[in-house]
């Protein structure tokens, strides 16, 4: 019972995050550690589940995202991805040359998706991440998690903070540029689940590699 009631609260908390802006960090959160709970529960169960995947936006042809939301998410996968191909190219962590690239296919897509200019930095200082490749303290929290953990949630949480104030500009100007309510809400929460679903992927894969899930480090 507890194992299904797991899974029916992955897909609630993401309906939350992509129906409920304001409860959009959230539901994505939640969602995610839904995710890792019925993960546990398998391996306990003897129950064969499939491990953390990174999506990268493929098949999706537009977002109801601002323009400079949309950036500051491609930044944050460009940054994480590079940091991932240095440990990667040095056996640290879990990294792997796969996930690099993952990042950087979802940064590309979403830079594209954005029209913005491309102002990515594509290379950036990994001094303090190559001095504690094991470990580190996120900054966030004053905690000690493992440093590629840290990396992925990170990366969430600048997405995270990046839709909410998409949200509130959306709400600022709400229908100003659409003569469809309905069809306007129901692209916005199209996007809002994709993005739900993507951001998890990384919250996910940042606890299934030891970064702590409980509420106060999450919600941090």
């Amino acid at each position: 019972m507890r194992y299904l009631a797991a899974q029916e609260a992955v897909s609630d908390w993401a309906n939350t995050a992509a129906y409920c802006p304001a409860r959009f960090a959230d539901g994505t959160l939640r969602s995610a550690q839904a995710r890792h709970a019925v993960r546990l529960m398998a391996s306990r169960l003897a129950i064969d589940i499939a491990q953390p995947t990174l999506s990268r936006c493929d098949g999706i042809d537009s977002l109801d995202v601002d323009t400079d939301s949309l950036a500051a998410m491609a930044a944050a996968e460009d940054q994480v991805g590079f940091a991932m191909e240095v440990f990667a190219a040095r056996s640290f962590g879990h990294a792997t040359l796969d996930i690099s690239d993952r990042h950087k296919t979802t940064s590309q897509r979403l830079i594209s998706l954005s029209g913005a200019e491309d102002n990515r930095a594509k290379t950036y200082d990994v001094t303090q991440l190559l001095a504690n490749p094991n470990t580190i303290v996120d900054s966030a929290t004053g905690l000690y998690a493992p440093t590629d953990a840290v990396l992925e949630m990170n990366c969430a949480r600048s997405e995270i903070a990046a839709v909410a104030a998409s949200s509130t500009s959306s709400n600022a100007s709400t229908k100003s540029q659409t003569t469809s309510d309905d069809h306007s809400d129901d692209s916005r929460e199209q996007s809002l689940g994709m993005l739900a679903s993507m951001i998890a992927d990384r919250v996910d894969l940042a606890l299934d590699w030891g970064y702590p899930a409980f509420d106060e480090a999450l919600f941090a």
